[in-house]
């Protein structure tokens, strides 16, 4: 009984000293390196990390189960964060009425609006270059040899005399000045 015992502790213990499997026997002696399966690629180490183990790919050198296995970490303490005497509260937010189709409430969508805004970026592009001027005023038609021209203003038509049977009469309005018209002429 005792030469049986004897031989089952010597053959476990030679066992326990080869290798685990074919496989590690042909990378035994390579350097150690295992690798992982990672969201976007594989994640190769030096030593294993047996809380990956059911990730693991592929290795080289001993067999991971060779290496002890680290403790499991404790427990995180829950806990309540601490009171404070104070609030914070973000801004509200600015109420606006919902869109109903019409042109007003969207401006960038009217023609006309669109059309004085593209007029203004052109101008402002066009006064931002050195030679600015002559391109605004060759892009208005006004050539270097123009010459410009006040006019008077033409005098308003004679308004023809109330009839005094009015019995109502309201105070008519101040005239207002007129501006002086400018006429170009291109040669």
């Amino acid at each position: 009984m005792l030469r049986i015992l004897a031989t089952f502790g010597l053959v476990s213990v030679l066992g326990a000293c080869g290798y685990v499997s074919e496989y590690e026997k042909a990378v035994y002696d390579m350097e150690p390196t295992y690798c992982y399966k990672s969201i976007g690629n594989v994640a190769c180490y030096n030593k294993p990390f047996h809380r990956d183990e059911m990730r693991l790919v592929n290795y080289f050198g001993p067999d991971p189960s060779r290496y002890d296995k680290p403790e499991p970490p404790g427990a995180a303490p829950h806990a309540p964060p601490k009171m404070v005497n104070y609030w914070v509260k973000d801004a509200e937010p600015i109420p606006r009425p919902a869109a109903n189709g019409q042109l007003t409430n969207l401006p960038w969508l009217d023609p006309v609006l669109n059309k004085a805004e593209a007029d203004k970026q052109e101008v402002a592009r066009l006064s931002t270059n050195p030679k600015g001027t002559q391109a605004l005023l060759s892009y208005m038609g006004i050539g270097p040899n123009t010459v410009i021209k006040a006019r008077p203003a033409p005098r308003p038509a004679p308004q023809p005399a109330p009839q005094p049977a009015q019995t109502t009469v309201q105070p008519t309005p101040a005239a207002q000045p007129k501006p002086p018209v400018i006429e170009v002429d291109v040669f």
